[in-house]
């Protein structure tokens, strides 16, 4: 929204005035007409009023950057929902039963959203590949124009309420999700970084780090498994305090800098995203 709130001062200028292409001498007044239609104002040149289509070009890379990203969260909710993640249970309103084998759910709107961003893209594609080789000024190949912005702005009424009402009703298997999330030694970089907290240098800690999962490897364990005496013989720097990050709500709780994963961070972050769209809805209205 923020995007099409900025867009909107380019669009907002009136062609009126323009004629053809080398403006009027009927001592039309353009400002005034702008300004009587809603207009920011007129367009300061008549050749930008007759030949331009910037602005319409940049309304469809708009669209296609929603799609694209619509279309990357769908791709993460497709896998999410599979047997192999499951981390998340598609509402059956927003999804269907396979033809042939009953027990699977299919993700049409996560689909449908991947494949409607080829469209767009595709439109904003098109509408460039019009406009490249056109000399400035009117030309009948601008009636172009019309379709993949019409076509663009249709596919997001449909889109945007259908992908919004699948995030809406996913059901999440956060106990899964948790289980999984510190294994495969994933918080291997949560001790290196604490080494660093505790004064060692990152190269040696990143080594350090390195050392406790090859011995936990060797092992066929985790980091979590490993002993305090394991530890310590890896270096007298892994001291039991170590285990406050081997955890997933460790390692979370200590990115608690701007935009990282710590609940207070987080909680920031939703109150910065609040007040930006109390800007936007009013806008909106």
């Amino acid at each position: 929204m923020q995007r099409f709130q900025d867009w909107d001062k380019r669009a907002g200028v009136s062609p009126y005035g323009s004629g053809a292409l080398a403006g009027s001498s009927l001592g039309l007044d353009p400002e005034a007409v702008a300004s009587d239609l809603g207009f920011f104002s007129a367009v300061h040149n008549s050749i930008d009023g007759t030949a331009s289509r910037d602005v319409f070009a940049e309304f469809a890379w708009i669209c296609s950057m929603i799609g694209v990203d619509l279309s990357r969260v769908s791709e993460e909710v497709i896998l999410w929902a599979t047997k192999e993640f499951s981390f998340v249970t598609l509402h059956d309103s927003y999804s269907t039963g396979s033809s042939i084998m009953p027990q699977k759910k299919n993700p049409d709107v996560a689909e449908l959203a991947r494949g409607k961003a080829g469209r767009l893209i595709g439109n904003l594609t098109g509408l460039l590949a019009t406009l490249k080789g056109l000399p400035l000024a009117y030309n009948r190949d601008l009636q172009e124009d019309k379709e993949p912005v019409f076509d663009a702005a249709d596919t997001l009424e449909v889109l945007l309420p259908a992908v919004s009402g699948m995030i809406a009703t996913l059901t999440f298997n956060t106990e899964r999700m948790a289980s999984l999330a510190p294994q495969g030694f994933a918080l291997a970089t949560d001790i290196a970084e604490w080494l660093v907290r505790q004064g060692v240098p990152f190269r040696e800690a990143h080594e350090l780090s390195g050392a406790a999962v090859k011995l936990a490897e060797g092992r066929s364990v985790e980091l979590w498994d490993l002993t305090d005496e394991e530890y310590a013989g890896i270096s007298e720097h892994l001291t039991p305090e170590v285990r406050t990050v081997l955890s997933t709500e460790g390692s979370l709780n200590s990115r608690n800098s701007q935009g990282g994963t710590a609940p207070a961070a987080v909680e920031r972050q939703l109150l910065a995203l609040e007040a930006e769209l109390a800007a936007v809805r009013k806008y909106a209205e």
